[in-house]
């Protein structure tokens, strides 16, 4: 099938199109992101949409949608003088973090027993280590008495309420509190509710075992009985998104057809370290299909509901990932991110995540699908747990330590400044933000995230007030980049008519409007790329971190008619990746945690970008700003004391006690 593009060209840039100074030149300019004016499309309008575009009469309707969409001013209506930069350029910065170590080891295995080490040790896994064991004649499980009815030992009391972490996990093992396989019973049942739920089911997993789960717990609990347990993951429940391969599940992408062609073979390196520390494998989290979305509606195998409040999404695309961990099921999901896929869950559920920086983690074992933009990386309930799977993710043992800069940590582990007498957390750090920008929001999420920036500065982090231009051409290039490398990635699936139909209407709408952007159009978007590296390298001259919201808005509803038969939002999409797309151009390290809840009681979440590799720097601010939020500490650092509450459909696995299911 000939592309669009291909027989209706659109015209190049010529003389009259504004020639842009180059970058190195512009340090300031106007605030003028955009999102983009377009209908909410769903039902027999949907159908319309989704048939017009995929055929020739699309051309008729592309060019208005494109001028609305501020597509034909950035791609047509200026030249730019920069080259253009294919792949994020992530030099070494030769700027120290503060406060961090190199924490590299030969192995995910070395890693792990690196983390608990002195020297990064996080309080709450000390503890659950050097806790005493169960005695040899206590017989079956103790009892739960050892365990938080209200918040975990190792959870900092602010994501998800009664969430176990993973030193709570370790630490009810072993005392005798409970086993893996009593806790996988637990989250067995749980789980078998979430898919019987009404109206709908949670689905936030494509593919589950309920005899593997058992298998792998059975294994645990006979280490554990034994004294030969493989250290703190053993024991520790986990899922991967379907887009990464883990046996015995194949691997769909969220989509009908992957799986049909691309066998899987082994694991993913990290999923396999993960399961040669005895960390138990729940199976395959769900996904807006191909990733190409950010609330996870997905009618093919499912749309994965928000354990805050079923009617609403949990976000994309690693949309099971954060569902999951949110819910309690797990302390431990692997996501990925091309557009925010990691971020946007991680807000909109109330957990942490972070984005690595490009090329930190290996792309081994995955289905590849926007290669210059995304990359995995891990989700959690708390800073320490997402900092523990970022050194597995990292430390594989299949790239040269020698290649990347090491992996970093705080060292040792930070703490809140708690009285007027204490020595300031984070002395030393500082924050540039670009207060139009982070503003731009729903005022709860401002009001929040404002709030949790005074927390900051009240533990000694300086603030700059930062200008960075031109952040409309690069959600423009973001679009044009990822959606054409998806649809190159699929180009044989969807140029088949008899094929085309097994996307998802809103997939196969949006793979239908990229035929219309041509070669030059997607260069064009690498020239942004390059102008945008140096605008953020500008800030990060001055600046440590970039603070942002996660999102402009928390968890939307989820209208039923979308769940039904499918929904196209662009400016819904437009506007919750409004802080998202510059750490996958630029391949910049993210990370979102959760500082409060909006009138609605959702969670609102904080970003935090960094330099490329210095991931370190994103871990130690957010610990000690998760720290400060507890309940307990609020009152002493500042007024802000809005935590997220247990969501409406929670479990802890190592007591039983549910809700909502």
């Amino acid at each position: 099938m000939q592309s669009i593009a291909a027989t209706h060209q659109r015209p190049i840039p010529h003389a009259s199109a504004a020639l842009l100074k180059p970058a190195s030149e512009v340090i300031d300019g106007p605030y003028e992101l955009k999102s983009l004016s377009a209908p909410v499309l769903r039902g027999w309008l949907l159908d319309v949409c989704v048939y017009l575009f995929a055929n020739a009469t699309g051309w008729l309707f592309y060019p208005r949608l494109a001028q609305q969409g501020g597509v034909s001013a950035v791609l047509h209506g200026m030249r730019i003088p920069e080259q253009p930069l294919f792949l994020p350029d992530t030099p070494r910065s030769g700027k120290p973090e503060t406060g961090c170590t190199a924490a590299n080891a030969p192995s995910a295995s070395d890693a792990v027993e690196t983390f608990c080490k002195p020297a990064f040790c996080p309080p709450s896994y000390a503890a659950a280590m050097t806790a005493l064991p169960a005695s040899s004649d206590a017989g079956a499980v103790s009892g739960s008495s050892v365990l938080p009815t209200t918040g975990g030992t190792g959870h900092q009391g602010l994501t998800v309420g009664s969430s176990a972490t993973v030193s709570d996990f370790h630490l009810a093992y072993k005392t005798g509190a409970s086993t893996p396989s009593l806790a996988m019973e637990n989250i067995i049942s749980f789980l078998s509710a979430s898919e019987l739920a009404t109206p709908h089911p949670c689905h936030w997993l494509t593919a589950w075992d309920k005899t593997d789960i058992r298998r792998q717990a059975e294994e645990c609990s006979q280490r554990w009985a034994s004294g030969t347990q493989r250290g703190i993951l053993d024991g520790i429940p986990f899922v991967v998104k379907d887009v990464a391969d883990a046996l015995p599940y194949p691997t769909t992408a969220g989509t009908s057809f992957i799986a049909n062609g691309r066998p899987v073979l082994a694991d993913a390196p990290y999923v396999s370290a993960l399961k040669q520390m005895g960390a138990i494998l729940l199976g395959k989290s769900s996904l807006h299909e191909i990733g190409l979305g950010v609330t996870g509606l997905n009618l093919v195998t499912g749309t994965a509901l928000n354990p805050h409040n079923p009617a609403h999404f949990c976000g994309g695309s690693s949309s099971g990932s954060g569902a999951l961990i949110a819910a309690g099921v797990c302390p431990l999901a692997i996501g990925s991110d091309g557009g925010g896929s990691i971020r946007i869950p991680a807000s909109f559920c109330g957990i942490v995540g972070l984005k690595p920086t490009n090329g930190r983690v290996s792309c081994a074992g995955v289905v590849e699908i926007d290669c210059s933009v995304a990359t995995m990386g891990p989700m959690a309930g708390c800073v320490a747990d997402v900092a523990l799977l970022h050194l597995v993710m990292s430390n594989h043992g299949t790239l040269s330590s020698t290649s990347h800069p090491a992996v970093t940590l705080p060292s040792p582990w930070p703490h809140p400044s708690l009285s007027a007498g204490d020595t300031k957390a984070l002395e030393g750090c500082r924050m540039g933000v670009y207060w139009q920008w982070f503003e731009d929001a729903a005022p709860d999420v401002v009001a929040r995230c404002r709030s949790a920036v005074t927390v900051l500065q009240e533990q000694g982090a300086d603030l700059s007030p930062v200008v960075i231009p031109e952040l409309e051409h690069l959600r423009v290039a973001h679009n044009v980049t990822i959606a054409s490398e998806m649809l190159h990635h699929f180009k044989d699936v969807y140029n088949n008519p008899s094929s085309r139909g097994w996307f998802n209407k809103d997939v196969r709408l949006a793979l239908s409007i990229v035929r219309f952007w041509t070669p030059a159009d997607y260069v064009t978007a690498q020239c942004i790329r390059a102008r945008a590296t140096t605008h953020f390298n500008r800030v990060f001259e001055t600046c440590d971190v970039i603070i942002t919201p996660s999102t402009p808005l928390t968890a939307p509803p989820a209208h039923p008619t979308a769940l039904q038969s499918g929904e196209s939002d662009l400016r819904l999409t437009s506007k919750i990746m409004r802080y998202a797309v510059h750490a996958n151009m630029l391949g910049l390290p993210a990370i979102s945690l959760p500082v409060g809840v909006d009138s609605k009681g959702l969670p609102v979440g904080l970003q935090i970008t960094g330099r490329a590799w210095q991931e370190g720097t994103l871990i130690r601010m957010a610990a000690v700003l998760e720290a400060a939020l507890t309940p307990s500490a609020a009152a002493s650092v500042s007024s802000l004391k809005s935590v997220v509450p247990q969501p409406m459909l929670h479990i802890n696995p190592l007591t039983g006690a549910r809700s909502g299911l």
